[in-house]
């Protein structure tokens, strides 16, 4: 595979920002005249379904009972938790907002590892990596330089 040039890069960052931040806007549109979690999911309903013609016509074959077992307590958790509690907020907060908590959740989990001794201290880079492609101008320590990608 070549090296990415650097418009490449720029175009695959755009299409980031946009695609994945126009995701709570339409979030935000679609709750004002569908219930949050019928939105959710229909929206989990959809994604998977596409995903499953997709493997099924790179023939994957057929999926075990515990694969299928697996995979609906997965979603559940993440509809009922992860998307569905964002799509359930944005009855109450900006899109904006919700886009920003979402946005800084590796860092609670940096911090969680920290807490718990499942990890190590966290150091000012990692602290940064972990902020994401959305936020390059959060510095944790004033000297820190901001790492261009």
């Amino acid at each position: 595979m070549p090296a990415p040039t650097k418009i490449r890069v720029v175009i695959a960052f755009a299409a980031l920002y946009l695609i994945w931040g126009s995701t709570y806007l339409g979030i935000r549109f679609a709750i004002e005249t569908i219930p949050p979690f019928l939105m959710a999911g229909t929206r989990f309903l959809l994604a998977g379904l596409i995903m499953y013609a997709i493997a099924w016509s790179q023939g994957l074959g057929k999926s075990s009972w515990a694969n299928w077992r697996t995979s609906l307590i997965i979603g559940a958790c993440l509809l009922l938790g992860g998307n569905g509690g964002v799509t359930i907020s944005e009855k109450y907060i900006d899109s904006g907002l919700a886009a920003v908590i979402v946005t800084i959740v590796p860092i609670y989990i940096v911090l969680l590892g920290w807490a718990t001794g499942t990890a190590s201290r966290p150091t000012a880079c990692l602290f940064h990596a972990s902020s994401g492609p959305r936020d390059h101008s959060i510095r944790v320590r004033r000297n820190m330089p901001l790492l261009h990608f």
